[in-house]
């Protein structure tokens, strides 16, 4: 419920989608179902287009509405599954799993970052990175041949949904994959297997990108290497923005608690959680000599690199909460141990949340559309289907509300500059000329504009028609 409240929370203020991938998507997704092929890298999400599409086909115009809801539903189910995955890994340890609940809670959303508060790819395949990571190291440790194919099954899902969700993890998994070689070796006939998760990846982007044979490698290696720009806002970001301090000291704990208090047995069992982390700092580091990220982006990987922090961060408060209940066990004063603990939870708990929405106004949340433009662009729909000429912002909303084409979005559609120069020009002469380069039937503006065209809609907007 807390995970649920803290996600949902701006849509009160706004109940349309928050930030333009996710109308990004949604444009997608319905251009899909009409039968429209999707545009350059994001035929690689068309799973995720699929489900989107599906959902649309369900609630029809009303998915605009329901999209709200996604974010925090999909925040619950990745917080459900880390509390598998931490009470699971730390030997059905209560406590763990519920800690690990509330850090992942306390994950910070921005517009760069994007995050839990926005429902996209990435969040789509957070629930399913901790099941595929759990039933992959436990098919490992425990030589248990279901639970490797249940993890390849959802490594494929995630191929075609987010396939940078896999991509992100693999230099750790191989990494765990040397550290557990005994385990690996025993049964090396069939974890054989895995190299589907390749061969797969290498075919999906073959038939999604429609790449032939002959260019594959080089097409494959140039894609893989993100350079600094891949991003629409592209920062240099700072980790206490993503998560607390205070939950950063805790999982630093963590991982001395796994090397300094935990038997040598169990310490290979912690491998992946170690592994992680230090493999996507390096991954930074080397991003921030070079200006290349390799595998993933810059910032999904700063994001990769927060989701190994709850788990951490919970080992580390558990460690904690054991170090008073053995002190207050010397001084033989539980009722001493109890209230200590609770103070620092306490403490702990408000410093993690303090800041939760505490933005840089750079990366804080915007309106793509408020109820006014929605109300207008309803209006729209029951027009002849055309092309519109609007602010880019407003835009993004144009074809997943009214399914009208936009001269231009903010990002991901059309010459953002003539759009801009429309609303910029001082005579009609100019603005005329580009409605006809266009053929844009409709213009949606916020401000009245006299160049003789029909005012067809005046409430809070102006819509005029052109022809």
């Amino acid at each position: 419920m807390l995970t649920f409240l803290l996600v949902y929370f701006p849509s009160f203020h706004n109940p349309y989608p928050k930030h333009i991938d996710e109308y990004h998507h949604l444009t997608e997704a319905i251009k899909l179902k009409q039968g429209e092929s999707t545009q350059g890298i994001s035929r690689m999400e068309l799973g995720f287009h699929i489900l989107i599409a599906l959902l649309h086909t369900i609630f029809g115009s009303n998915l605009i509405l329901i999209y709200r809801f996604l974010a925090p539903l999909f925040a619950c189910l990745s917080s459900l599954a880390l509390f598998f995955l931490a009470y699971k890994k730390s030997d059905n340890n209560f406590l763990i799993g519920i800690f690990a609940m509330i850090f992942f809670a306390s994950i910070k959303s921005n517009v760069n970052i994007t995050g839990l508060w926005f429902f996209t790819p990435l969040t789509f395949a957070i629930p399913f990175i901790f099941l595929y990571l759990y039933f992959f190291t436990e098919g490992i440790e425990k030589q248990n041949k279901k639970y490797i194919l249940i993890s390849l099954a959802i490594i494929i899902l995630l191929l075609t949904t987010h396939a940078l969700s896999v991509l992100f993890a693999l230099p750790f998994l191989l990494i765990y994959l040397i550290i557990n070689y005994k385990q690996v070796k025993k049964q090396w006939r069939f974890l054989l297997i895995l190299l589907l998760i390749p061969l797969l990846g290498i075919l999906a982007y073959k038939l999604i990108m429609n790449v032939p044979f002959s260019g594959i490698t080089d097409r494959l290696i140039h894609a893989l290497q993100f350079r600094k720009g891949w991003g629409i806002l592209e920062l240099n970001i700072h980790l206490p923005l993503l998560y607390s301090f205070i939950g950063f000291i805790l999982a630093i704990l963590g991982i001395i608690s796994i090397f300094l208090f935990l038997p040598k047995s169990k310490i290979k069992k912690y491998s992946l959680f170690v592994v992680w982390p230090i493999t996507i700092f390096i991954s930074i580091f080397i991003y921030q000599k070079t200006n290349i990220s390799y595998l993933v982006p810059y910032q999904r990987n700063v994001y990769y690199l927060i989701l190994a922090m709850p788990f951490l961060s919970a080992m580390g408060l558990n460690y904690v909460i054991k170090f008073i209940e053995q002190y207050a066990s010397k001084l033989k004063n539980r009722s001493f141990s109890k209230i200590i603990t609770i103070i620092i939870l306490a403490v702990i708990f408000f410093f993690t949340f303090a800041s939760y929405y505490k933005i840089p106004e750079q990366i804080r949340l915007y309106t793509v559309m408020d109820h006014q433009d929605y109300e207008s662009l309803l209006f729209l729909k029951d027009k002849e289907k055309s092309t519109v000429m609007a602010d880019p912002m407003i835009s993004e909303a144009l074809f997943p509300v009214a399914q009208q084409n936009p001269v231009a979005t903010l990002a991901f559609y059309g010459n953002r500059k003539d759009s801009e120069k429309f609303f910029g020009a001082q005579n009609c002469e100019t603005r005329q000329e580009l409605i006809d380069k266009y053929n844009a039937k409709y213009v949606l503006s916020k401000k009245p504009i006299d160049c003789r065209w029909d005012l067809i809609y005046n409430k809070g907007n102006y819509i005029y028609q052109t022809s």
